[in-house]
């Protein structure tokens, strides 16, 4: 596992979410319309109506490019799977907790040392994770 690997979990994980987001999007699509109509009554006013519907999409390039995206999707979650499975196998307690905080939470520095508190500062752990990073 490398440092670039790790730091790309936070961003791995909003790509994931985006990327759910456009195939939903692709799925759907809102059709307005506008129509002439008029009273059954008197006075016959002439008035515009405006229509919405949806239109489920199904053509070939449409569900093409669905399984493009699917597959994408696919292949990020199994990154983001193998940096879980990474974490989860490191032996020291506080390593794996600064790990897991910076980033599978994505939280700063200043923030891990709250966290964990017990008079650490967060430029030791800081040093602590590069050190740990630079064994691998």
């Amino acid at each position: 596992m490398t440092k670039a690997k790790l730091k790309q979990l936070r961003h791995l994980s909003k790509e994931i979410e985006l990327l759910k987001q456009q195939i939903e999007g692709l799925e759907t699509v809102v059709v307005t319309d506008k129509v002439k109509g008029s009273l059954s009554e008197h006075p016959y006013i002439e008035t515009t109506y405006t229509t919405k519907g949806l239109v489920h999409e199904r053509s070939a390039k449409v569900e093409r490019l669905k399984k493009q995206l699917q597959r994408r999707v696919d292949e990020l979650m199994d990154l983001r799977q193998e940096v879980y499975e990474f974490v989860k196998t490191i032996d020291d307690s506080l390593i794996r907790q600064v790990v897991t905080l910076r980033h599978v939470n994505g939280l700063t520095w200043r923030q891990i040392a709250r966290t964990i508190g017990a008079g650490t500062t967060w430029n030791s752990l800081r040093m602590m994770h590069d050190r740990f990073l630079e064994k691998l």
